[in-house]
């Protein structure tokens, strides 16, 4: 029996370290996978920052090579959730930024949107991803997704 705990112990530090050894060497293939949003603010039409918690959105990524895709909802107490943004299309990462290149979106977006980001190990072992759009100078955007 204390075979089987030490070797899930390894095997827990060996994976943290394996995960924290590639953010620290800027491989960014930690990117693929789920990702639920935790939190999130943008500067909306008025230049007022909106976190999105006072807008009851939720939403999940997925990353998968070079394509992305992502469903947000918006949820009340009065109401069923209802969409509020969805897109998909290919995604170009280089350790410090991404881009992403929708073609499919319920937004009507022709452009591309580019955001540096950070990934950090948190103490239990999940890795959050800190992401910021910047729009012609100026923040637009920043998000903090977990890996699910």
């Amino acid at each position: 029996m204390r075979f089987y705990y030490s070797s899930i112990l390894l095997l827990t530090v060996l994976t943290v370290l394996t995960v924290s050894s590639a953010i620290a060497h800027g491989r960014v293939e930690t990117l693929d996978g789920a990702w639920s949003l935790q939190s999130g603010q943008y500067l909306d039409e008025n230049q007022q920052w909106v976190d999105y918690q006072s807008r009851g959105l939720t939403a999940i990524k997925v990353i998968a090579g070079e394509y992305f895709s992502f469903t947000t909802m918006q949820q009340s107490e009065a109401a069923a959730p209802t969409l509020w943004a969805a897109a998909s299309g290919r995604l170009v990462y280089d350790g410090t930024t991404y881009t992403e290149y929708p073609t499919l979106n319920s937004f009507d977006a022709s452009a591309s949107f580019t955001f540096e980001y950070q990934l950090e190990v948190l103490e239990n072992g999940q890795i959050a991803w800190h992401t910021k759009r910047i729009e012609n100078g100026e923040l637009k955007e920043l998000e903090v997704w977990l890996k699910r």
